[in-house]
């Protein structure tokens, strides 16, 4: 339906240098370890990831639901994994506002896979200055996942899990994509808290379920869901979408009102959602009518 030659080619040569990276996420550490603070190391390799280009970047100790089962791709299919490391950092990168409200059409494909591959560089080399300091440390990113990166990057403080299911950041809401670092590293763990605000907004607003194209995103409240509150989309037929569409969608991130652009506007916007109920149930009715309460694609 959104097929482009043209952009698709541009894709496939993105993630062939993304599958450049994979033979470097995980390696051998040096012999010789440093030896410092761990409120040091957290402040430099959380600085780094800001260098290189993560637009947010935080640690949490790794738990188990933070890690999959088994594997889900490729050669790895099926193989149940197992993570010894203690500390997780995680870290996100934006994606381009102007070419994901295009969605679904095939350049939201493109910025999809750029980011992917920006996300993969920064924690690829993250990874490897944490082995080149004599620690473990191994890079989770596309198709190389072995942790479920939205509930490490929420446990390390980048945001909440909204209705979508995706990781809801406060400056970016959903359009972000987030790679994750694994490492036996001494680390000392983000500030990490609940944010009832998103959590509330999400609660009220409901675009990304209005706009969903085939509603495999849900309504209402949260559902206990395996012994936890939280929302639950339709993956079958958002796919199932996709495969019809021949794009990654992505109507549900761009239409999202905390996506808009981190400009002065939008932040003097998300203040008042933050520090007014009253201000927060007028939001969404406001946004309808600056962008349209089902938005065309651009």
């Amino acid at each position: 339906k959104y097929y482009d030659p043209i952009l698709f080619s541009s894709t496939r040569s993105i993630f062939e240098k993304v599958e450049s990276l994979y033979p470097r996420v995980d390696g051998e550490p040096a012999l010789s370890r440093v030896e410092t603070d761990p409120s040091a190391f957290t402040d430099t390799v959380l600085r780094m990831a800001r260098k290189l280009g993560a637009h947010s970047s935080g640690v949490t100790e790794l738990a188990d639901y933070h890690v999959y089962s088994v594997g889900g791709r490729g050669g790895r299919y099926g193989k149940e994994f197992s993570i010894e490391h203690k500390f997780a950092i995680a870290l996100t990168v934006e994606m381009d506002y102007h070419m994901m409200r295009t969605s679904p059409a095939a350049p939201t494909v493109v910025e999809s896979a750029r980011q992917y591959l920006r996300a993969g560089k920064i924690a690829v080399e993250l990874a490897e200055y944490i082995r080149s300091c004599g620690y473990q440390a191994k890079a989770h990113i596309d198709a190389n996942y072995q942790v479920v990166c939205p509930l490490v990057a929420r446990d390390a403080g980048l945001g909440e899990i909204g209705r979508m299911g995706l990781l809801m950041t406060p400056a970016l809401g959903p359009r972000v994509r987030i790679a994750v670092v694994t490492t036996d590293l001494p680390l000392v763990p983000s500030s990490a808290r609940p944010d009832p605000v998103l959590i509330d907004f999400c609660r009220k607003c409901e675009k990304c379920a209005i706009v969903c194209p085939v509603q495999s995103v849900p309504y209402g409240m949260e559902k206990d869901i395996d012994g936890v509150m939280r929302w639950k989309i339709n993956a079958e037929s958002c796919y199932t979408y996709w495969c019809q569409a021949g794009t990654d969608c992505g109507r549900c991130i761009i239409v999202c009102p905390f996506a808009h652009p981190d400009n002065w506007f939008h932040r003097l916007v998300r203040f008042g959602i933050r520090n007014s109920y009253i201000f927060r149930r007028l939001a969404v009715p406001l946004d309808d009518l600056f962008y349209g309460r089902k938005p065309r694609p651009r």
